[in-house]
């Protein structure tokens, strides 16, 4: 009692949170998008408060744990729920459970997960939903952006409908979709740039998820869907089985059991290919995997993107995504047994084809088009091909070129699907790379993505050894928003030959679960490597390629 009395207090004088926290210290704790009736989004210190009033009415069934701290000090708080009291991942794997992730608030203007996921953890605490965390172990970051989601202003995705642009409410303000830095963490999970991206990168491999769940808003075309959805779309660069079942399967059936049981319409994520033409064709996002679903996709784990609909008003938006999260926890509780096989199928997979990797094995590493401009400068692109044909709810003609949200009538229109990447380049499973011990910017990136590397402890000789050769090589450099970066486009040829490492060489074999991870990386013609991301200028064309390949260690 005397806790929480002292809670009430300190919440009491922290700036901007209203009395009605002191006053509801006794009852189940609600959020600042609740207490204000959606005109405000949860400070950082909302969170934290909200996370401490809920654990003291918990029953021994949750737990607060730390990913570590943002780059301005903040700590970022991770809930684990579960009914048998599990708090590590030893502990689930043990009893025989299913860890779910999600995270919210990484674009720190998109605030509805931020909120949703409070919500729906205290609602588990107290008993008004049913028991998911009986069979599952949930693991829940509600503000993976803390201090771009305390930089709150009006202006932040202020609602612009003539551009298409920004979302309706709160009408308080939101946060960045950068982070203090000024990094885009869903940009981030190959060259984990930022702090706050290393701490998520730990916390997914220490617990594994079998299931991750991305909480975003959309930006873009006007339609008629609350929420709109998307799984990983690199199935040819990692295990195929995972992104199938969510897509064809889970995915279908969490958007039924939604609007059956709510009225939130949904369909996968999208825009638009002429935003005046709601026929024009209906496109995804591209393939690679510095986009956090596309990264885990590599991984084998099932991957959800949720896209709340950014000209719904913020209530509606904070409700269908607490209402997906629902049914996404239900559909895992229940299809249990069969997601537990297929993950672990997919890890195990992973490590049989590294160990022992075959000559039609092969992962793709670049999905774009590369074709020089009247300038001379290569320019590359990410075609996107048809699925199929499908109807996407939106508005009347008229309303749609007038960006007019919501519409005069809600419209059917009958379209082709955009979602299919198709690899431009694939390379030969290898058994193992070799990094030469010098390349510690290399090694350190492979440390910071958990890839296990053993260290020669003398000079070896490989038989069955690759080289490249580097013909030519394109640099420029890029800027959007905040972020300037510099890219480089690599040609190489691949050269079989006998390699003789020196003591100390870095041996990456390829029987890992993060194998397809390491692939991608280290890669020269990999549209989202290290060489992409000018780890290897330094060295000149005509030269070999600093990362070697064997295909066989015996």
């Amino acid at each position: 009692m005397l806790r929480i009395i002292a809670l009430s207090l300190i919440l009491a004088l922290i700036p901007g949170l209203g009395a009605g926290w002191a006053q509801e210290a006794s009852a189940p704790p609600r959020t600042r998008a609740e207490l204000s009736g959606y005109r405000e989004t949860s400070h950082h210190a909302d969170v934290l408060g909200f996370i401490e009033a809920l654990l003291q009415r918990d029953t021994g069934q949750l737990d607060r744990q730390s990913m570590g701290q943002s780059v301005l000090g903040q700590d970022m708080p991770v809930l684990i729920l579960s009914q048998d009291g599990i708090r590590d991942p030893a502990a689930a794997r043990e009893a025989g459970k299913l860890v779910v992730m999600v995270i919210a608030n990484i674009h720190a203007g998109e605030v509805e997960g931020k909120e949703a996921v409070l919500m729906i953890a205290r609602d588990l605490v107290t008993g008004l939903l049913p028991p998911y965390h009986e069979d599952l172990v949930l693991v829940l970051v509600p503000n993976y952006n803390p201090d771009g989601n305390d930089q709150i202003d009006p202006k932040n995705r202020a609602l612009h409908l003539q551009q298409l642009w920004g979302q309706l409410g709160p009408e308080t303000g939101v946060g960045t979709r950068h982070t203090s830095e000024g990094t885009d963490l869903n940009r981030d999970y190959m060259l984990l740039t930022a702090q706050e991206s290393r701490n998520l990168n730990r916390l997914y491999r220490h617990w594994w998820p079998d299931v991750f769940v991305d909480c975003h808003t959309t930006n873009g075309s006007i339609h008629a869907y609350e929420m709109t959805f998307d799984v990983p779309h690199n199935p040819a660069s990692g295990p195929t089985r995972p992104i199938q079942f969510a897509r064809d399967r889970m995915m279908p059936a969490i958007r039924q059991a939604v609007e059956a049981r709510t009225g939130f319409r949904s369909f996968f994520y999208g825009n638009f290919r002429d935003q005046n033409d709601p026929e024009s064709g209906w496109e995804t996002y591209p393939a690679q995997p510095r986009y956090g679903s596309h990264y885990r996709g590599l991984t084998g784990r099932i991957d959800i993107l949720l896209e709340a609909y950014s000209y719904a008003p913020f209530r509606t938006r904070t409700q269908v995504t607490y209402e997906f999260l629902r049914e996404i926890f239900a559909y895992v509780q229940e299809n249990r047994a069969w997601i537990r096989a297929l993950t672990r199928e997919a890890e195990a997979d992973t490590i049989a084809r590294g160990r022992d990797p075959q000559p039609d094995d092969r992962v793709a590493i670049d999905y774009s088009v590369i074709r020089r401009g009247r300038d001379g400068k290569p320019h590359q692109t990410f075609p996107v091909y048809p699925v199929g044909p499908c109807d996407i709810t939106a508005y009347d003609l008229e309303s749609m070129r007038a960006h007019q949200a919501p519409g005069k009538e809600i419209t059917t229109w009958r379209n082709i699907h955009y979602a299919r990447f198709v690899p431009t380049r694939s390379v030969r499973r290898p058994r193992a790379y070799l990094v030469p011990a010098n390349q510690e910017r290399v090694l350190e990136m492979l440390a910071q993505h958990g890839i296990r590397t053993e260290t020669l402890p003398e000079a070896r000789r490989f038989a069955s050894g690759e080289s490249y050769r580097i013909l030519d090589r394109v640099t420029q450099e890029r800027r959007f928003g905040q972020a300037a970066w510099t890219e480089s486009l690599y040609w190489v040829r691949n050269e079989a030959q006998a390699i003789d490492a020196p003591a100390g060489t870095r041996l990456v074999p390829m029987d890992q679960p993060l194998a397809n991870v390491a692939i991608y990386l280290l890669e020269p013609e990999s549209d989202d490597g290290l060489a992409f991301w000018s780890f290897f200028d330094t060295t000149e064309v005509g030269q070999d390629f600093p990362i070697q390949r064997v295909t066989s260690l015996e």
